[in-house]
């Protein structure tokens, strides 16, 4: 079970990875034009702190592979993924909605098998 979870671990961290690349690296401004309508001047900032928050979470997800799992870091994620779900209805973006619950639902399964199936 602890390889299922490790490679749940694997999955959000790479999703969480491109978050950063595509939010905060390189922003597709087409993309992104609904998002921006909506929150207006704070659009660029917010877009900002997500790509950080999702490094730091991406990378807390594989690199305590080395020292021990936390498994606050799972919780996190999925309430990131929760999060990113409200981002998205509010934006209209009907895909990405699917493509959050989906992950969501994963990084859900992920924390509660951290800490009530499989705990380190």
């Amino acid at each position: 079970m602890n390889s299922l979870f490790w490679a749940l671990q694997l999955i959000l961290a790479m999703k969480l990875l491109t978050v950063t690349f595509q939010h905060g690296l390189r922003p597709d401004p087409v993309k992104m034009q609904r998002g921006r309508d909506w929150l207006g001047s704070a659009a660029r900032p917010l877009l900002g702190v997500i790509a950080f928050v999702s490094l730091l979470v991406g990378l807390g997800l594989v690199l305590p592979a080395a020292q021990g799992f936390l498994p606050w870091t799972a919780s996190f994620t999925a309430l990131m993924m929760l999060v990113g779900t409200g981002f998205h209805l509010r934006c209209r973006e009907e895909p990405k909605v699917w493509v959050s619950l989906i992950l969501f639902a994963l990084a859900a399964f992920l924390a509660y098998g951290r800490w009530a199936i499989s705990p380190p």
